[in-house]
């Protein structure tokens, strides 16, 4: 099947939408106030700062209201501010206290409450300016070019991100599985990424890896359609390519917000673009969920065409991808950045003739076939690159973007040896099958394994320094001149094996944080998790023992995606996870964390936390505790200016697309 790029679809303005910022605020009962204490406590003002959370937090009140957090504070000599999370009653510690002075001011991202015991420890940022009626376009540093790329040219880069796929689930990490044998033959002519990680679910990652900050920066959350949760505000790693010259395709699923079409990623650094902008859909003709919209973009508009050619996305994916190798510009440095969107549910059989045997040796015929697709086309991608004598110059990045999915018991997908899935903090979550491979890849290097503690957010300083461009972007508040530099390291001095990457620190996700203490500690700390499933070698999952229900623990469902599951019948139909889930009840928690040593506890079986604790071992969960509640995520929003520079009543009829389209009309 041969990818054709769609005509411009005809843009019908049907309905007038009006687009609106609703901003969390928290509602307080009047009589808390203790002004007399606490400067703000009778008129209590939103943050975002890392400061506010620095002091660590009450463990021993799960349960305050805000004026008892307020008297908390006031009581106590090490508390300058406090703050107090609505969001968090309920389910974790909700009062914070804080040793130094908090920044008042309005945010989307944290919802709380900060007080000040002297009204001046308050640091109150300059109210921003009102709107000034004209467009006023987001600011876009300029790219620099930093020297000579190290490798005396500009590699091709080709990355690769498979969806909810399992640590175990291919020849990557498991020898027994014969049905990918070109992912096989990647690691054995590249390198094994042992201790590569991602966040616990899609979309934070997607952002990460194009950002090269760290989720708990850029919020866990998955980012909805019109949402500038990968900000015009930050450089992509594709514009930062684009500025040195590189030819970037982007191929898959996206699912980054897209509040405008300038958040489109043709209108971000990449060439051409086809797949779906939001977190799924069905494997055929770009279908959502639901079955009444569609989800498939080209470029610049709706992927009418791609969306007819669409039988199976895998198929579709890949050949597409295998076009734009075929018909590059010879003459520029390419990068084909391919986020495929299986092995994600719903489990689709793909066409009958490219089923695996019924009698292979897996657990699902059916998902056993997405994965074995899924590797075919990469086979095809690699053969491609070599057959245009690419190979030698090209860097292939291959990982999932979590661990394997959701279902609790009721999943395709095997993280064996690791604990828990997609969706939970531990390393089943998060440490993810992962390799990099290419004729860049020096000889000597080739079929070893690296142990270096990678993140997602590195390939953005790695792409960037080997293409030779800045990999700097460092985000400036506007109301606190704060900067923020990206989180990535560049890791290729280490894969080369000259040094170690240099990171000690590692969040994860917002509720956990690796620590390398040295070289013969590796400290893993979670704050919030319920029980999770284990799997024995084939496969086959089993409910957790090693980590006990707290006492007092009521067993609950964790968060799931809702969906039926139905059995896999083999051959035809597709078939969901998530709804088959039994009861697990809360293992970690703010009061009562987890903590692991991954060097001898690599499945997080021995919760050093439980009980009495070493002091050594107490001031490493206390040293832990404090860093992992100073990361505040910092995603900026639009202002009104910005958005008087579009048209936000933009529909698209039955397809999806961005919320706002260029306003023609405002003069700027």
């Amino acid at each position: 099947m041969t990818y054709r790029m769609s005509t411009p679809y005809i843009r019908l303005l049907l309905l007038v939408c009006l687009v609106r910022y609703v901003r969390s605020s928290i509602a307080f009962a009047s009589g808390w106030g203790h002004s007399n204490v606490l400067a703000n406590c009778s008129s209590p003002v939103v943050f975002n700062h890392t400061g506010c959370t620095a002091g660590g937090n009450y463990n021993e009140s799960r349960q305050l209201s805000p004026s008892a957090c307020c008297s908390a504070c006031s009581t106590d000599p090490d508390c300058v501010a406090w703050t107090f999370h609505a969001e968090f009653t309920g389910k974790k510690p909700n009062c914070f206290r804080a040793t130094h002075p908090v920044l008042a001011r309005n945010s989307d991202t944290q919802r709380a409450t900060c007080g000040c015991k002297v009204a001046e420890q308050c640091v109150q940022p300059s109210p921003p300016p009102p709107p000034s009626g004209k467009c006023v376009p987001v600011y876009r540093p300029p790219v620099s070019r930093r020297s000579d790329p190290p490798l005396g040219f500009q590699p091709h880069f080709v990355s690769i991100l498979l969806d909810d796929l399992g640590f175990d689930d291919t020849s990557i990490r498991n020898g027994d599985i014969n049905f990918t044998p070109n992912m096989a033959r990647l690691k054995d002519q590249g390198i094994l990424l042992d201790r590569h990680h991602t966040y616990l679910w899609c979309s934070p990652t997607r952002r990460a890896f194009l950002s090269g900050r760290y989720p708990v920066h850029i919020t866990g959350t998955q980012a909805p359609l019109c949402s500038n949760f990968l900000p015009l505000q930050f450089t992509t790693l594709s514009e930062k390519l684009a500025a040195v010259g590189y030819e970037s395709h982007m191929i898959g699923k996206a699912h980054l917000g897209f509040q405008t079409v300038d958040h489109l990623p043709v209108n971000r650094g990449f060439t051409s673009h086809v797949g779906y902008l939001g977190g799924g859909e069905k494997y055929a003709h770009g279908v959502t969920y639901g079955g009444n919209k569609k989800d498939m973009w080209s470029n610049d508009a709706p992927g009418v065409e791609a969306a007819a050619d669409m039988y199976y996305s895998t198929n579709y994916y890949a050949s597409a991808a295998v076009d734009r190798i075929q018909a590059r510009n010879t003459s520029k440095p390419f990068w084909l950045h391919l986020t495929y969107q299986a092995v994600h549910a719903p489990y689709s059989s793909p066409p009958p003739w490219e089923l695996v045997p019924a009698a292979t040796p897996f657990r699902s015929q059916v998902y056993g076939s997405m994965l074995a697709v899924a590797d075919a086309g990469i086979g095809n991608i690699t053969a491609a690159l070599k057959a245009s004598g690419m190979w030698e110059r090209t860097l292939l990045v291959l990982a999932a973007d979590n661990g394997g999915d959701c279902g609790l018991l009721s999943g395709a997908a095997s993280n064996h040896p690791l604990l828990g899935r997609k969706c939970t903090a531990f390393d089943g979550g998060t440490r993810v099958a992962a390799l990099v491979a290419g004729g860049v890849v020096p000889a000597a290097r080739r079929g070893s394994t690296s142990s270096q503690l990678l993140y997602i957010t590195d390939w953005y300083p790695t792409f960037c320094n080997l293409a030779g461009v800045d990999a700097a972007d460092d985000y400036v508040d506007p109301a606190t001149n704060a900067s923020h530099p990206i989180d990535g390291v560049d890791a290729w001095p280490a894969l080369l094996g000259e040094r170690n990457v240099s990171r000690q620190w590692l969040p994860t996700t917002e509720r956990s944080l690796i620590y390398v203490a040295d070289s013969t500690h590796m400290w893993k700390l979670i704050t919030d998790e319920h029980q999770a499933n284990r799997f024995y070698p084939n496969g086959t999952q089993y409910m957790d023992t090693y980590n006990p229900c707290l006492p007092g623990a009521t067993p609950q469902h964790a968060a799931q995606p809702t969906s039926t599951r139905a059995p896999d019948g083999g051959a035809g139909g597709d078939f969901n996870v998530g709804e088959d889930v039994p009861p697990s009840c809360v293992v970690c928690s703010a009061q009562q964390p987890c903590l692991y040593e991954l060097f001898s506890d690599p499945t997080e079986k021995i919760n050093l936390a439980a009980g009495t604790m070493p002091a050594a071992t107490k001031a490493v969960l206390d040293q832990m505790v404090s860093r992992l509640v100073s990361y505040v995520a910092y995603v900026p929003t639009l202002s009104p200016d910005n958005l008087l520079c579009y048209n936000c009543s933009a529909t698209w009829g039955i397809y999806a697309g961005p919320c706002c389209i260029a306003n023609t009309t405002m003069a700027l």
